[in-house]
């Protein structure tokens, strides 16, 4: 294990000691107190949700696994060609269930997903509920069966479309011009990933960003 994988490891978990409480045995599925599939991992990541002057600290492994697979589409090669990434398998959990046991989707305009380093992208309110070309959002903490201590990118925010492809035009269509991601003026879907998500921010107003000093 690397020198920067054992920071950022060290830090997500001293953040996660910071905000969590203790776990249960058997994880639940939020608001149906039906069994979930439990994360069989010591390494606990947390993320911090704001609200205007609200925040609640999530405990990410509180909430079941999902897995699913994605391939992101980069900016078009030299003579329009397509250029797809390799698919990947992701294991993480529901974006949507963690922002609607906190503050509830019906008052989410829009949310900003900051991590550690500064990057940031704002999605709008309804990639949430789903029915878009981005499918389900989740916070994915494992990929390719890694195990999640060994993994730096973790939390990454993570589309999973129902063919398993999440092109540019997806993104277009989701989430508008204004908020895709470009490499120089060409769409690029693998921009809007973001590794390290420490906090969500709902209906963000454009000031000062938080940072790891204010959980």
């Amino acid at each position: 294990m690397n020198a920067r994988r054992r920071a950022v490891i060290l830090i997500l978990s001293g953040v996660a000691l910071v905000l969590a409480v203790a776990l249960p045995i058997v994880v639940h599925e939020p608001r149906t107190g039906q069994a979930a599939d439990a994360w069989d991992t010591d390494v606990r990541f947390a993320v911090r949700v704001i609200d205007g002057e609200r925040a609640y600290n999530v405990e990410l492994t509180e909430y079941p696994a999902i897995s699913g697979r994605v391939a992101y589409e980069g900016p078009a090669l030299a003579g329009g060609e397509d250029n797809w990434k390799a698919a990947h398998d992701y294991r993480g959990v529901d974006l949507s269930a963690v922002v609607d046991r906190t503050i509830g989707l019906g008052a989410v305009e829009t949310v900003t997903l900051v991590a550690l380093d500064g990057w940031h992208k704002t999605l709008p309110g309804s990639v949430l509920e789903g029915g878009t070309p981005c499918g389900k959002l989740i916070l994915a903490l494992s990929v390719d069966g890694e195990p999640a201590a060994e993994w730096n990118d973790a939390p990454l925010l993570v589309f999973l479309p129902e063919d398993e492809r999440f092109s540019n035009q997806d993104m277009l269509d989701a989430v508008g011009p204004d908020g895709a991601h470009y490499f120089g003026d060409q769409p690029s879907s693998t921009g809007l990933m973001v590794k390290g998500v420490a906090f969500l921010i709902v209906n963000y107003d454009g000031g000062p960003l938080p940072t790891l000093a204010d959980l």
